[in-house]
């Protein structure tokens, strides 16, 4: 378990009470009203608590929350992919404070993801510690609230798990061209079990043709107002064919029915995938970062 930290905060008025626990059990009902004050930019950890909960091994890492005068006012994944948020008043005071148990625990933090300030602010104070940066990537932000586009007809589908092997095939023709390297070499047990898994949790949307998958698209976290979509993706042969295009427009037509958002990133390089977005109905509404860093000596 990682250890804890606290400070104690005395002005004129008052002390303010400034401390850093991992989360409980018991915690879970105020650290979820918390996320819900800012749908759409706790979407990310209210989606893995609400799928996994807070001790799950597939979190990779662990929940801790920042407290004021005993109220949480900010939460944090901290381990392999880190997240955070805070309420604005006491964003820069958590950051600090979480900073300094990844700092004392060595925690691995093998990359920091969220808005460009928040992510340069926490970065900050890892670099003052020695910290290095391996690779940054810029991303934009988007929001869907209504499509641009009508729904002329229903070609996507809810994926199921007789469709596992062409949409893991898939999955992975995705992941080569994205980074040069195929996921099924290195444990394709593993990432079959994982393809699986978001098809068991109705996660995965596919548009079939002839028993293969030409789009596809993954609700990789969902809340009561908003769904994250990633891996959006058409076979290469069916791109620039409007494809893509009818199909997410007919996704976000369905996933608008339940939640008031939809949203997604996309690198800042990637004008194609930006000028898809922006047809369907999505809006830049921030800049976003992930910062990788050197693994620990």
């Amino acid at each position: 378990m990682l250890s804890n930290s606290s400070s104690v905060l005395t002005t004129t008025n008052h002390v303010k009470i400034r401390a850093v626990k991992e989360l409980q059990e018991t915690d879970m009902e105020a650290t979820l009203r918390l996320l819900s004050e800012a749908p759409q930019q706790s979407v990310l950890l209210r989606g893995m608590l609400i799928d996994n909960g807070l001790s799950h091994p597939s979190n990779r890492g662990h929940f801790y929350g920042y407290f004021e005068n005993h109220r949480i006012v900010g939460v944090a994944l901290l381990g392999q992919a880190t997240m955070i948020y805070a309420r604005p008043a006491a964003e820069a005071a958590a950051l600090a404070h979480f900073a300094q148990v990844v700092i004392e625990n060595n925690v691995t933090c093998s990359f920091v993801f969220g808005p460009t300030s928040q992510v340069e602010a926490f970065w900050a104070h890892l670099s003052a510690a020695g910290r290095k940066t391996k690779l940054v990537r810029d991303f934009r932000w988007y929001v869907c609230q209504k499509t641009n586009l009508p729904l002329e007809h229903l070609q996507m589908q809810c994926a199921n798990s007789e469709d596992l092997a062409v949409i893991a095939t898939a999955q992975a023709t995705m992941l080569k061209e994205a980074t040069g390297t195929d996921p099924r070499e290195a444990d394709a047990e593993g990432f079959t079990r994982r393809v699986a898994e978001r098809i068991e949790r109705q996660r995965t949307w596919v548009k079939l043709d002839n028993g293969e998958v030409v789009f596809k698209t993954e609700l990789q976290c969902v809340t009561p107002e908003v769904v994250y979509l990633e891996g959006v993706w058409a076979r290469e042969d069916q791109r620039q064919q409007g494809l893509a295009k009818s199909c997410l427009s007919e996704l976000v037509h369905r996933l608008l029915k339940q939640q008031l958002m939809v949203t997604l990133v996309v690198e800042k390089e990637e004008e194609t995938a930006i000028k898809l977005y922006e047809q369907v109905g999505f809006v830049h509404t921030d800049d976003y970062q992930a910062r990788y860093l050197e693994p620990l000596s």
